[in-house]
């Protein structure tokens, strides 16, 4: 998890997997997603977020945190999805290795 302070009129732009979440611990910020484009349509996310405030981000890409209010700002990236899959891949050759020995 990350801590962030933001003075008030600054900005910071971030680039965030899906998953991550903001929480505002103090302040007021804009949160402005960069544009995705789903199936030819644009659309933006424009959100205030407040003290207390949290947000879960939909999808990976570029944000934009704009302190209305100086800020401070907690982001919790979600862990990488490669060790899971890692873990399943020696599961399964466990497994099959068990399988291909056993006595007859």
């Amino acid at each position: 998890m990350h801590s962030n302070s933001i003075r008030q009129d600054q900005s910071m732009h971030c680039l965030l997997a899906a998953g991550s979440t903001l929480y505002v611990k103090t302040g007021k910020l804009r949160l402005i997603a960069w544009p995705q484009f789903v199936e030819g349509l644009a659309w933006q996310a424009d959100t205030v977020l407040d003290t207390g405030s949290v947000y879960q981000v939909p999808n990976d890409g570029w944000v934009e945190l704009r302190a209305l209010q100086a800020s401070d700002v907690l982001l919790h990236k979600p862990e990488p999805a490669h060790w899971r899959h890692a873990l399943v891949q020696a599961w399964q050759s466990l497994r099959a290795g068990w399988r291909g020995h056993q006595p007859h």
